[in-house]
């Protein structure tokens, strides 16, 4: 399976291997916003440390970042997604990045970064005060 989801009481990491597709792209986000996390979604941590080719269309990640910010705005609390994207699908993820945070607020409700590394990722939840604690060890 190209991504495995990892669910937990605020959050969820995803993980893709291989080449990322339309897809795939589009059935994740459809289990990550389907499944209930009994303390509210409060992060995201995609990791694509594992991608060999990134197939996914502007269209799609369009879609994806305006959905992202639009269920955010609704769930009326603050989310916080951060991409681990050392080389394949960082490109793609800025592109991502740009509709899904909206930058016409001083309070944005959600909050998007691109790391390099688990550790960035890891020190990036932390420093916004996101208890990533529950996430085991080899997630990501």
């Amino acid at each position: 399976m190209p991504v495995d989801l990892e669910f937990y009481a605020n959050g969820v990491v995803m993980k893709h291997h291989g080449v990322v597709t339309d897809d795939e792209l589009l059935s994740s986000d459809h289990d990550i916003y389907a499944h209930v996390y009994p303390e509210g979604m409060q992060f995201q941590l995609v990791d694509l440390d594992e991608v060999t080719d990134f197939q996914g269309s502007m269209d799609t990640l369009r879609y994806l970042g305006e959905k992202d910010r639009e269920l955010a705005q609704k769930a009326g609390h603050r989310r916080y997604i951060v991409v681990i994207a050392p080389s394949q699908g960082r490109r793609q993820s800025i592109l991502w990045q740009v509709w899904a945070q909206d930058t016409n607020t001083d309070d944005p409700v959600i909050l998007t970064k691109i790391v390099h590394s688990i550790e960035e990722a890891r020190e990036w939840l932390h420093e916004n005060d996101v208890d990533a604690s529950s996430v085991r060890r080899g997630a990501a």
